[in-house]
């Protein structure tokens, strides 16, 4: 995966998607990206561990403030000398379904020089224990059929949103250069990654890994789809699948299946 980014941000050696695909406008897209990318208030749970634990302020949840938790890693902090921490290229790591944050992909991305970090997108802290404060989980309710209700409560626009707070987080960070940041994402962390790739422009590189769009027209979850009526499949491929966005992308992307 480290090779992945390595290329992806040295050259665009794939287009993003295909010229036909509508671009979002950004005005009518679910996410306030000007929001989005402000820092957010967090906290340290533990700010002196090799690979350290914090919460960060997610989007709103049912009209209630949420918590999301992540590991962090850098060079300096594995080897406990700070000195190493110095304008790091960062990568934001996406987990996929089923998952949570995991240290051991923070720590493999330190160990190669980078800092990272690796948040939990459906609602739990550390171990993967639910929080009373955190988002939705990844249910097919909340993943598909609550597309009726407000759209800022869909997991999808949770995730991406936990996902973009991280990368505004981590800039915010003083060891961080800002200019060379990347994500890559897993499964349904790929499908993340598309999505934040055509709504993010201050990534450098993004590689979605068993990612991809157009879920109601070849992908395990078409027979779900087509059992929804057709308003509300249009309104969910309009509001959430991957080729709404990822046309708009302007990093090189690196695509692995």
């Amino acid at each position: 995966i480290a090779a992945v980014i390595l290329l992806a941000a040295s050259c665009a050696i794939l287009s993003c998607a295909p010229a036909a695909v509508e671009a979002p406008d950004s005005g009518h897209t679910v996410w306030n990206t000007a929001e989005l990318f402000k820092p957010p208030a967090y906290e340290w749970i533990d700010r002196t561990s090799p690979i350290r634990s914090l919460y960060y302020k997610g989007a709103q949840f049912n009209d209630r403030d949420t918590r999301v938790f992540a590991y962090y890693a850098t060079p300096g902090s594995l080897a406990g000398d700070p000195s190493l921490d110095r304008k790091l290229p960062c990568v934001v790591l996406v987990h996929g379904g089923g998952g949570h944050a995991f240290s051991e992909w923070v720590e493999m991305w330190a160990k190669r020089g980078y800092a990272a970090i690796a948040m939990d997108h459906v609602g739990c802290g550390p171990g993967g224990t639910k929080l009373h404060d955190g988002g939705p989980g990844q249910d097919n309710d909340a993943v598909f059929f609550d597309v009726d209700g407000p759209p800022g409560d869909m997991w999808t626009h949770q995730a991406v949103s936990a996902v973009i707070l991280a990368h505004s987080l981590v800039r915010s960070f003083p060891e961080i250069d800002p200019s060379r940041t990347a994500i890559t994402g897993i499964s349904w962390g790929g499908y993340l990654t598309c999505i934040v790739a055509g709504l993010d422009h201050r990534f450098r590189a993004a590689a979605p890994i068993y990612g991809c769009g157009f879920l109601a027209d070849d992908s395990a979850w078409t027979a779900l789809l087509s059992g929804m009526s057709e308003s509300r499949r249009t309104a969910w491929t309009r509001l959430f699948d991957p080729s709404r966005y990822v046309g708009s992308a302007t990093m090189p992307m690196f695509f692995v299946n």
